[in-house]
C-alpha cells in the first residue's frame, strides 16, 4: 500500500505536468494512468480490510461459476471506470449529448477516421464515448444475469441485501450517467457520476468477497 501511495502521488505529478506546457489540460493518457492507481490502490485496502473485518466464508457451498462470474464482472466495471478516463481527458462527453441515439446514429460516422486504427480508441471522441456506453450495455446485462444465478443459491441474507444493493446502484450510475450527457455535463452530476462508479465497484467488490470460496487467515509467524 505504502508502494502504491507513493507511485500514485509521482502519477499525479507526471499527470499535472502534462498540462503546464502548451495547453492547461492534461493528458488523457496520464489522467487514465493516475485514474488507475488510485482505483488499484482502493481495490487494495478495500479487499484488505473486508478480509480482516469478514475472515469466514459467507456461503461456503456456492459453485465455483459464480465466483467467475463476479470476478469477470468486476473486470468490467474496472475496464468501464478506466474508459471514463478518457472520456474526461478529451472531454467526449461534451459531444453527442442524446440518448440512446449518437445524433441519429447508434454508431456515428466518424468512429474510426484516424490512423492508425488503434488510436480512435484512445483520441477519437466519438469512439471513445460510443466504447463507454457499449461497456455501460455491456454491465446492463452481466449485473442483472449474476443477480439472477445467485438467486438460485440460498445465500447468507448479508449477501442477497448486498446483491440487491449491487442491482440497485447500476440503475442509479446508468441514470447518473444519461443524465450527466443529456445536460452537457454539470460539474455536480460529474462528479456523483464518478462517484457512483466507484460505490458500483465498491458493491463488486462486497459481492466477489461473498461468493469467495476460501477463506482468509492471517499469519500466525
Amino acid at each position: 500500500m505504502f508502494i502504491l501511495g507513493g507511485l500514485q502521488g509521482v502519477l499525479g505529478w507526471y499527470m499535472v505536468k502534462s498540462g503546464l506546457v502548451n495547453i492547461p489540460s492534461v493528458s488523457q493518457y496520464r489522467l487514465t494512468a493516475h485514474l488507475g492507481a488510485a482505483m488499484a490502490i482502493y481495490i487494495y485496502i478495500f479487499w484488505t480490510a473486508l478480509n480482516l473485518l469478514r475472515p469466514q466464508l459467507a456461503n461456503p457451498d456456492l459453485p465455483a461459476k459464480l465466483r467467475k462470474k463476479s470476478i469477470a464482472v468486476t473486470s468490467v466495471i474496472i475496464i468501464m471506470i478506466l474508459s471514463g478516463g478518457f472520456v474526461a481527458g478529451t472531454d467526449a462527453g461534451f459531444v453527442f449529448n442524446t440518448f440512446p441515439l449518437m445524433y441519429d446514429h447508434f454508431a456515428p460516422p466518424g468512429m474510426y477516421k484516424m490512423t492508425p486504427f488503434y488510436m480512435n480508441w484512445f483520441e477519437n471522441v466519438a469512439t471513445i464515448q460510443f466504447n463507454h456506453r457499449l461497456i455501460a450495455y455491456l454491465l446492463c446485462l452481466m449485473i442483472p444475469a449474476l443477480w439472477f444465478m445467485c438467486k438460485r443459491y440460498p445465500l447468507a441474507p448479508r449477501s442477497k441485501a448486498i446483491l440487491n444493493l449491487f442491482l440497485a446502484m447500476l440503475v442509479i450510475q446508468v441514470a447518473l450517467g444519461i443524465s450527466t450527457l443529456l445536460l452537457v455535463v454539470p460539474v455536480s452530476l460529474g462528479v456523483m457520476h464518478q462517484g457512483g462508479a466507484l460505490i458500483l465497484l465498491s458493491f463488486a467488490l462486497l459481492a466477489n468477497h461473498e461468493l469467495r470460496q476460501k477463506p482468509f487467515q492471517l499469519a500466525t509467524h
